[in-house]
């Protein structure tokens, strides 16, 4: 993970280029919500291709 990813985040969301004010909860959700994805892309990448 980059050094300067949450600092990404936190403009991309909270800063002028996103420019939509989130809470900690909506934050915490979203971070939540993206662990559980990436948990599920890596499970995927574990399971044999079907053809």
């Amino acid at each position: 993970m980059r050094k300067d990813r949450l600092y990404e985040e936190d403009l991309l969301v909270n800063g002028t280029v996103g420019g939509e004010v989130l809470s900690k909860q909506e934050l915490q959700v979203l971070r939540r919500e993206a662990g559980e994805l990436k948990e599920k892309m890596e499970a995927a990448k574990q399971e044999p291709i079907s053809e």
